[in-house]
C-alpha cells in the first residue's frame, strides 16, 4: 500500500525501474565516462525531504510496502534528480522524471520488500542523484515482521505482473518491488518514444581506479597492478540479500583470492558503521578481503551507475583497468575463474549486457505510462510505449508482447482482444520457450485476468515444458499449477515434485516446495481473480490500434 497525506492509494504491480531514461540521458548528454569524473558540488544541500527521515512503520517480510516522500527544492535554481539509488536490493524508489523549479516540490515513491532473512530492525537508505549537484540520502527506517496475524504463504512462485511478463527472461537485473513514477503531465500531451543508448560501463569499457574515503579493512590501493584481477563488491552491512549470499562470496574470495585476485568490498556507510559491523562475532573470519567506506558513492555513481542499472549485491571484475565483467555474485563463479586463467573475453558477453541496460532503461518508461494509464482507466498510452519499447529492444520482442496480454485481459479489461492476441503471438512464439510459458503463467495467476482460459494455459505449459526437454524447473512448475487448475491433482504434485528437483536455486526450491504442498493439500481448480482495483478516475480503454471506447473501466475496491 502507498501511505501518503490524504486519500490511500495503491502501487501497481507492472514493472520497477532501478536508473532511468533521464539517468542515461543525462549521462550521455554531460559526455559521461566510465571513470570518476563528477559534477561540481554547491556548499549544500539542494533538496530536502519532508519527512526528513521515512518511517515505513510495520513491513510484513515478502510484502512490499510503499510510502511517498516529497522532495523540496531549496536551492535558488531549478535542478533535475537523475537517480534513486538503495543500498539494499530490497528497496527501490521512483524519481521525478521532469525538473523541480527553485522552491518546488515533487514526489517519490519508496517501496521496501524485506525478505524473511530481515532483521527486525531496518534501517535503508535511498541516495538521490542530482545533476551538478551532491547527492542528496533519504534515511529509511521499519520494522519487520515475518509474517502478518493469519497470513498464508502465497501458492505460487510468481505472484506479481512484472514477474508474469519479465521474471522469464535471461538477465543479470533481479526483480525489485513493484514501485511507479510519478506523472507530471498526462500521457497524451506527451509523445512517447523511446531509442537505445549503449550504457558508458559495459565489458570492455576501460574505467580509473576508485578513489575511497576509507579503507576500513586491508591495504590501501589508489591504482590499478598489470596482470592482476580486481572483484569490487557493492554491499550494505544492513542488507539482507547480501547476509544471503555472504557465504558465496566468502568461498568465491577464498578460492580466487589463493589465485591471486584482490577482493574489495564497497558499502556507502560511514566508516565506525562499518568497523562496528567487522568487530561482530565471526565476521573478521567471514570478511576475508578488504572493505571500504564510500559514502559519498564515488564509486558506485562512476561503475554502477554507468551500467543504467542497480542491485545488491553485485559483482565488477576488472583487469587492466578493463571490465571484464559484472553481475550478481551467483552468476559470478565462471567469468572470475576465465578472467583469472587469462581464458575469458569480455566481447563475449557485452551485446547481452547492453541488452539488459536497454531493457532496465526501458523499465523506466513503462513505469511512468502504466502508473498515468492506472489512474486515467485508458491503456491505450501503454501499448503505445510497449510498441516504443519493443521496436528498439527486438531481441527481447516476446517478454512485451507478454506483458501487453498480461494487461489485456486483466487490468485493461479487454478479455477477448486479449486472448485473440494471446492466440496469435503463441503460434508466433511456437518455438519460444521463454515466452511460452510466460503466456501460460499470466493466463494461471495473472491476479485481475478477468477469466482463465484453463485449456489454452495447458496448450501452452505442454508446449513450454516438450521445449525445454522436461528440464526447466519453472515449466515444470507452470505445467502443475496448469493440472490443478484443470482440477487434477494427481498430475499436479507430479509435475511440481519434478520442479523442486530440477531448481538449484536454494530460495526458488522453497517455493516450488510452497507450491507442491499447495497442490497436495488444497482445493484443485483455477487461481481466483481479484477484482480490478479502484482508479484515481476511471477512462476508457482501447484495443492497441482501434478507437477506445466510451464504456468506463470497472472500479470494485481495491486489493488486500
Amino acid at each position: 500500500m502507498i501511505l501518503r497525506p490524504g486519500p490511500a492509494a495503491r502501487p501497481l504491480l507492472i514493472t520497477v525501474s532501478l536508473v532511468g531514461i533521464a539517468a542515461g540521458a543525462v549521462m550521455v548528454a554531460r559526455g559521461f565516462l566510465p571513470t570518476r569524473t563528477l559534477a561540481p558540488a554547491p556548499a549544500a544541500p539542494v533538496i530536502a525531504f519532508e519527512p526528513a527521515t521515512l518511517e515505513m512503520g510495520e513491513l510484513v517480510a515478502e510484502s512490499p510496502k510503499t510510502v511517498a516522500v516529497t522532495l523540496r527544492n531549496i536551492s535558488a535554481r531549478t535542478i533535475r534528480i537523475t537517480a534513486a539509488i538503495a543500498n539494499c536490493g530490497c528497496t527501490t524508489s521512483t524519481f521525478p522524471p521532469d525538473p523541480i523549479t527553485a522552491g518546488g516540490t515533487a514526489e517519490a515513491l519508496v517501496t521496501v520488500k524485506a525478505p524473511v532473512t530481515q532483521d527486525e530492525s531496518l534501517m535503508k537508505s535511498v541516495t538521490f542523484v542530482v545533476d551538478g549537484a551532491d547527492p542528496v540520502s533519504l534515511t529509511v527506517l521499519g520494522r519487520v515482521m515475518k509474517s502478518a496475524p493469519g497470513a498464508v504463504a502465497p501458492p505460487t512462485t510468481v505472484d506479481s505482473v512484472e514477474e508474469l511478463a519479465l521474471a522469464d527472461r535471461p538477465t543479470v537485473s533481479q526483480p525489485a518491488p513493484p514501485t511507479i513514477a510519478a506523472p507530471v503531465t498526462p500521457p497524451a500531451q506527451r509523445p512517447i518514444t523511446f531509442a537505445r543508448v549503449n550504457p558508458p560501463i559495459q565489458p570492455g569499457a576501460r574505467v580509473s581506479f576508485p578513489a575511497f574515503a576509507a579503507w576500513v579493512k586491508g591495504t590501501p590501493i589508489t591504482s590499478f597492478t598489470p596482470g592482476k584481477v580486481y572483484v569490487f563488491e557493492f554491499f550494505s552491512t544492513s542488507c539482507s540479500h547480501c547476509k544471503e549470499f555472504a557465504e558465496l562470496i566468502t568461498r568465491l574470495a577464498r578460492t580466487y583470492g589463493a589465485q591471486g585476485a584482490e577482493f574489495i568490498a564497497i558499502t556507502d556507510e560511514e566508516a565506525p558503521i562499518v568497523k562496528a559491523w567487522l568487530a561482530l562475532p565471526g565476521k573478521l573470519n567471514e570478511v576475508p578481503y578488504s572493505v571500504v567506506s564510500d559514502p559519498d558513492r564515488s564509486a558506485m555513481i562512476t561503475l554502477q551507475n554507468g551500467t543504467f542499472r542497480n542491485f545488491n549485491p553485485r559483482f565488477f571484475v576488472i583487469k587492466n583497468g578493463i571490465v571484464q565483467w559484472f553481475g550478481h555474485p551467483k552468476e559470478a563463479e565462471e567469468p572470475i575463474a576465465k578472467v583469472v586463467a587469462g581464458t575469458w573475453d569480455p566481447e563475449t558477453v557485452r551485446a547481452a549486457a547492453i541488452t539488459d541496460s536497454t531493457v532496465s532503461r526501458g523499465k523506466d518508461l513503462l513505469d511512468r505510462v502504466a502508473r498515468e494509464c492506472d489512474k486515467t482507466g485508458d491503456w491505450t498510452p501503454m501499448f503505445t510505449a510497449l510498441d516504443a519499447v519493443r521496436a528498439a529492444i527486438p531481441e527481447r520482442a516476446g517478454q512485451y508482447d507478454a506483458q501487453r496480454f498480461v494487461i489485456m485481459i486483466g487490468l485493461g479489461d479487454m478479455p477477448d482482444a486479449g486472448y485473440e492476441f494471446g492466440r496469435r503471438i503463441a503460434k508466433e512464439y511456437a518455438q519460444d520457450m521463454l515466452t511460452t510459458r510466460s503466456l501460460a503463467r499470466a493466463i494461471l495467476n495473472s491476479p485481475y485476468a478477468k477469466r482463465r482460459d484453463v485449456d489454452f494455459a495447458m496448450e501452452l505449459a505442454v508446449t513450454a515444458d516438450t521445449l525445454a526437454k522436461g528440464e526447466d524447473a519453472r515449466a515444470a512448475d507452470t505445467l502443475g499449477l496448469a493440472w490443478f487448475s484443470k482440477g487434477n491433482r494427481e498430475k499436479a504434485i507430479e509435475n511440481a515434485e519434478r520442479a523442486v528437483k530440477l531448481e538449484k536455486d536454494q530460495k526458488t526450491r522453497e517455493q516450488y516446495k510452497q507450491a507442491l504442498q499447495k497442490f497436495r493439500t488444497g482445493t484443485p481448480g483455477p487461481e481466483p481473480t481479484k477484482p480490478r482495483p479502484a482508479t484515481a478516475a476511471a477512462g476508457p480503454t482501447a484495443t492497441p490500434g482501434a478507437t477506445p471506447s466510451a464504456t468506463p473501466a470497472p472500479a470494485p475496491a481495491p486489493p488486500e
